[in-house]
């Protein structure tokens, strides 16, 4: 289960570091979602059905 915090307990600062993590982490998410055989070191198997 994914933890959330009460945003209303959280200072200005505390909110700021939260945006940072969390736009970092789905900069990287996306990064690996973008990334198949032709791109990367992952085989070819690894592409699945959705081969462009």
């Amino acid at each position: 289960m994914t933890f959330v915090p009460n945003l209303k307990n959280l200072t200005d600062e505390q909110k700021d570091a939260l945006i940072i993590d969390l736009v970092r982490r789905l900069n990287e998410i996306e990064a690996k979602l973008g990334k198949d055989s032709h791109n990367s070191s992952k085989p070819p198997s690894s592409d699945g059905l959705k081969r462009k």
